[in-house]
């Protein structure tokens, strides 16, 4: 056979599901079906529609969604050439359970529904169709099994955000008490005038503690090495402190250095209670989104505030080899959009660049106008991603991560969102000795 039905007979042997089949067969199907062109993004078939054909992957990719119920569209499987869409609806009677667009550009075959009716007739076939079949079953399975966890889970971090964000208010208002109550004491000692910025060089602080230690030594004998220490990161000089507490009686001259170590470390304890209660409530802004995603419509999203959190909540992952560049435009921060949805896209690319960056290297986040767009660049220094990974990234539960850690579900689900959810594209590829993954948002 030759001609466009030819090529298409030789499209549809590659497939598993009709490489049984007789050539007489083939050659009917070939002929009979009706080849469709589709543009990158264009719809082949929409949840709900009736199911009255099978449609097979000649070119290209496309991609099977299904409602979110009120979230982003479920990304179901992504198929490409030799695969079979649409059997499930017709062998059950029932209207498309998911909707199919395509990913790039694709050529595809429209088959009536009779053709399954041959394919059952031929064991090998019949028995690659239910493989398909129960594969696909699975995998959706699955994927709303994980989604149902999340939803409970995201239910459960709803309630845990309120009992923690209390606690962390009430922590933060203390600490600011107690710090204008401190304040507001006698603090007379004449350490606190000499007390200023410690070196920042460790040979040099360290030099410091040393000439403090000889001066604690002969003004107040019994004060040891840890005193000298304390006094150094405080920024006191041994100069100094020796002109002071000779000045004093020697009766004071301890009491005076424990006070004023009593106090400097109370303080040093209040800040460090402060800024760990300010960290908890970062976290807990961050994490809220996430947990009332189902609550959130569209409106318009703080990209630069988005990212930030992001970076807050993944803040525990970052090695300390490991350095965040922001490069982050102005003109480039708001978009129309939901923010729990991006928030969720940003956790997983930066999330992966993490993974990727391994223990030293640099992490670039950077945001850019294009036009009546806007551009997120995630970008990584670890080794480039190898084009086999970059095919198949977005492909369900596929990960490069050890088992147990990666769900292969993260870019996945993100660009679920980019594209679906806001009419975006997700690209992911080498970029200047490393990997980049790009979002691109209309404004």
């Amino acid at each position: 056979m030759t001609g466009p039905a030819g090529d298409v007979a030789a499209a549809l042997r590659t497939s598993p599901l009709f490489a049984a089949l007789p050539d007489a067969d083939l050659a009917e199907l070939a002929a009979g079906g009706q080849p469709l062109r589709l543009a990158a993004g264009q719809v082949l078939m929409a949840e709900g529609e009736p199911s009255d054909a099978v449609i097979v992957v000649l070119e290209g990719q496309l991609e099977i969604t299904r409602d979110g119920g009120g979230g982003p569209p479920v990304l179901l499987n992504v198929c490409s050439r030799g695969d079979l869409l649409g059997e499930l609806g017709v062998l059950q009677g029932v209207p498309r359970s998911a909707t199919v667009r395509a990913r790039t550009p694709a050529l595809v075959q429209r088959i009536g529904a009779d053709v399954l009716d041959r394919l059952l007739a031929h064991p090998r076939s019949a028995r690659a169709l239910l493989q398909v079949t129960a594969r696909r079953l699975a995998r959706e399975e699955a994927l709303l099994r994980q989604r149902e966890r999340m939803a409970a889970l995201g239910a459960l971090t709803a309630g845990l955000l309120h009992e923690v964000n209390n606690p962390a208010a009430a922590v933060s208002r203390s600490a600011v008490r107690l710090r204008r109550l401190l304040a507001e004491e006698d603090r007379s000692s004449p350490l606190h005038a000499l007390a200023g910025p410690p070196p920042v060089d460790a040979l040099v602080r360290a030099d410091a503690a040393t000439a403090l230690a000889r001066v604690l030594a002969r003004a107040v004998p019994g004060l040891g090495g840890a005193a000298a220490q304390q006094l150094a990161a405080a920024g006191i000089g041994a100069a100094a402190l020796e002109e002071t507490l000779t000045a004093l009686p020697a009766g004071r001259r301890a009491d005076e250095v424990q006070r004023f170590l009593h106090e400097r470390e109370v303080g040093d304890l209040l800040e460090e209670l402060a800024a760990g209660a300010e960290h908890l409530s970062r976290i807990v802004t961050g994490v809220r989104p996430l947990a009332y995603a189902a609550d959130q419509g569209l409106g318009e999203v703080d990209l630069h505030a988005g990212l930030e959190q992001a970076l807050v909540l993944l803040r525990h992952k970052i090695p300390p080899g490991v350095s965040v560049v922001r490069e982050l435009s102005p003109d480039a921060r708001t978009v129309s959009g939901r923010p729990a949805d991006l928030a969720l896209v940003w956790i997983n690319l930066l999330d992966n660049a993490v993974a990727a960056v391994g223990e030293e290297g640099t992490i670039t986040v950077r945001t850019s106008a294009d036009g009546d767009r806007v551009v997120v660049d995630v970008e990584n220094s670890g080794p480039p991603v190898p084009p086999e990974v970059a095919e198949r990234a977005f492909d369900p539960f596929f990960t490069t991560k050890p088992v147990g850690v990666g769900t292969g579900l993260g870019l996945t689900t993100s660009l679920a969102v980019v594209a679906q959810q806001h009419r975006g594209e997700l690209t992911l590829g080498p970029a200047d000795g490393g990997t980049r993954a790009r979002v691109v948002l209309p404004r």
